[in-house]
This record gives C-alpha cells, sequence and structure tokens, in this order.
C-alpha cells in the first residue's frame, strides 16, 4: 500500500497558501524530496481560494496567521462554498501557532491534520501519507463540516502542562 502511495505521490498536484515565502520555499523542497513537483504556491487566503475555484488540486498545506484570511477561516469557507469543486480536499496545517487554542479551531474549521512550525521532512511526509492511506469519513453537519473527528483524549498526568496535537485530531 504504502509503495502504492510513493508511486501516486508524482502525480499530486499541492497548493502550499503561506505568506512567508521563504516557508513556502521549505515545503517545496520538503515536496520534491518525495517526488512532489507540481505544487502551487499561494502568499494569501484569498488567492488560495480562487485557486481551488479554477484549478484541480489534490491537497492544500495552509499556514495560520495570515491576512485577510487566517487559515482556519480559509479551511471554513473551503468546506462550505459552493463553488469550490472539491470541498473534501485534504488540509494539512502547517503553524506556529501550536497551542491547544488554535489546534483546536483548526480542527473545528475542517483542517484534517495540524503539524507545528518548524516541520521535519520526515514528519510532514508521514502526515501527507497517513492523511491520503487512511481518509477518515467526511462530514456534514448544521454546526460541522469536514473530516470525522477523532475523539479528544486528555494527556496523561505526567504530561497535563503540555498539549497533544494527536489527542486533538
Amino acid at each position: 500500500m504504502r509503495e502504492k502511495l510513493r508511486e501516486r505521490l508524482p502525480a499530486l498536484r499541492v497548493l502550499i497558501i503561506d505568506d512567508n515565502k521563504f516557508s513556502r520555499s521549505l515545503l517545496v523542497t520538503q515536496l520534491a524530496s518525495y517526488g512532489i513537483r507540481d505544487v502551487v504556491e499561494r502568499a494569501d487566503g484569498v488567492e488560495g481560494l480562487k485557486c481551488l475555484q479554477q484549478e484541480a488540486i489534490h491537497m492544500v498545506l495552509l499556514d495560520y496567521e495570515m491576512t485577510p484570511l487566517n487559515g482556519a477561516e480559509f479551511a471554513r469557507l473551503v468546506r462550505r462554498d459552493p463553488s469550490i469543486g472539491n470541498p473534501e480536499i485534504p488540509i494539512i496545517m502547517i503553524s506556529g501557532y501550536s497551542d491547544l487554542a488554535h489546534v483546536r479551531e483548526a480542527r473545528d474549521a475542517g483542517v484534517n491534520e495540524f503539524l507545528g512550525k518548524p516541520v521535519s521532512a520526515d514528519t510532514l511526509y508521514k502526515r501527507i501519507e497517513h492523511t491520503l492511506l487512511y481518509p477518515r469519513p467526511f462530514v456534514r453537519t448544521e454546526k460541522y463540516v469536514g473530516p470525522m473527528q477523532r475523539e479528544e483524549r486528555t494527556p496523561p498526568p505526567a504530561q497535563s502542562g503540555k498539549s497533544s496535537v494527536s489527542s486533538v485530531f
């Protein structure tokens, strides 16, 4: 199964939305190391939405802190806007704002996965792999549109001061 994924990666078209050119460049390099070379870059969420309305994209890598739309607002619009051809597109948020409140906001906006910056190439690959190989069912309710959320678990007492992204997604 993982071999088939490696064969599929060069056919993926990935949209990176981040207002920081260096961050986009780093992600492009990481994706190229996995064989993903069809990458579209946008500096803000509005341009990212236009891209999704006009082009066939298979996955979005998204920053949180941007204007005029932050990453969570972008994800909410993607999940609910009828002009988006594929509202179920996998969205991985990669952000320097990785506290529990931002992670929960991203989850509630319909983001598939969340990674804190800086992100290693290995960690990013594993999240892309997991997202593509084990997609969660898509849910549409009055209050939420996005991948089925995992149960939120309380961290063990020894780690109570730390947030765990994987316990939220």
